[in-house]
């Protein structure tokens, strides 16, 4: 299957491209990218033979099956619509798009195409997610009841710097990344409605209109919080799942996932309780650096395994790990949280 590159960036450098590389069957033909000097520093990298700045002119000289869009999401329809009427299946970064509107063109075509095509909600796949989601599934955690998802960014977080993309989106830089509490607690607990949306500015960067965001959401039998900041002093992202029969902490960054089960609550259930909390934190910390050192920064994202599924479902004629409705569905919740913090 060849394969190209729309978007030599970060994410495709750290991220797609050796993903890809590893995917059986799959030949990375070209890459491109508007600025031409990292197009062929891209290529020159990963020893692939062409590059090229313009989508139009690779698809035009390139035999490929599937393009893989790594550009910000004011691109993604454009793009993903030209390549799928060229046949191409597509593999879409997230956000899908920039807004419903744009999503239900995506959609549309891709109806009409017969094409396939993956949003790249990467969470999903990190391996502590997919342990957590087996855990919840074979009811070890009785009836789900809530669930609580922080992402905590420093102010000298990349993503925070002045002439970052992000800043040309609706909401931001969390525009940009509350796409992943969405749809972490969307697969957990499917959403139904975006209950409260609170933003304010505490920081001082001119180019920032919000800086802090809580976001309250509602599903079928419980509800999901999201707490965001880009005026942290360290960084965090961490979900906490609960349910009847006991809780699930995930620590993306520590790369660590803790299940608490029922206690009888005793006078002793204060020490009994830290004892075993430190216990397995003490296990956590002797499994991690084993976990970093044999595992690339491509598996521990989740994309590896993203990108392995959606090239079998190519193959095999199977649904995408992700599919286009399903993206559609969070830029939706997203879109209502824009709305109501414009309203505020």
């Amino acid at each position: 299957m060849k394969a190209g590159i729309v978007g030599c960036g970060k994410v495709a450098k750290g991220n797609h491209i050796p993903a890809l590389l590893k995917a059986k069957g799959v030949e990375i033909a070209a890459v491109c990218d508007v600025n031409e000097a990292e197009a062929k520093r891209t290529a020159k990298m990963f020893n692939i033979d062409r590059y090229y700045t313009d989508l139009s002119d690779m698809l035009k000289r390139e035999d490929l099956e599937m393009v893989d869009i790594c550009t910000p999401p004011q691109m993604h329809a454009q793009m993903a619509i030209q390549a799928m009427e060229e046949g191409c299946h597509v593999l879409l970064e997230k956000p899908m798009t920039s807004s419903v509107s744009e999503a239900d063109k995506i959609l549309r075509v891709l109806k009409k195409s017969g094409m396939k095509l993956c949003v790249v909600h990467n969470y999903l796949f990190k391996p502590i997610a997919m342990r957590a989601k087996a855990i919840v599934e074979d009811g070890r955690l009785g009836d789900l009841l809530g669930m609580d998802v922080k992402f905590l960014n420093r102010k000298d977080n990349i993503f925070m710097s002045r002439d970052h993309w992000c800043h040309n989106l609706a909401g931001g830089r969390f525009g940009e990344n509350i796409i992943h509490p969405l749809y972490l607690i969307d697969s957990f607990l499917n959403i139904t409605d975006v209950v409260a949306t609170r933003a304010k500015k505490l920081g001082n960067y001119d180019w920032v209109s919000i800086d802090e965001l809580k976001v309250l959401v509602d599903t079928a039998n419980s509800m999901g919080t999201i707490s965001m900041s880009t005026n942290a002093p360290k960084e965090i992202e961490t979900v906490d799942i609960y349910g009847t029969e006991g809780i699930l902490h995930l620590d993306f960054l520590s790369y660590t996932l803790i299940k608490y089960g029922p206690e009888k609550l005793t006078r002793f259930s204060p020490m009994t309780s830290n004892i075993s909390l430190s216990y397995k934190r003490l296990a956590v910390a002797i499994s991690f650096p084993l976990k970093v050192i044999t595992s690339k920064k491509y598996i521990r994202s989740g994309h590896y395994y993203l990108i392995q599924k959606f090239v079998e479902s190519v193959r095999e004629d199977k649904i995408p790990p992700v599919t286009g409705a399903e993206g559609k569905k969070v830029i939706a919740l997203q879109e209502k949280i824009i709305n109501q913090i414009n309203v505020h």
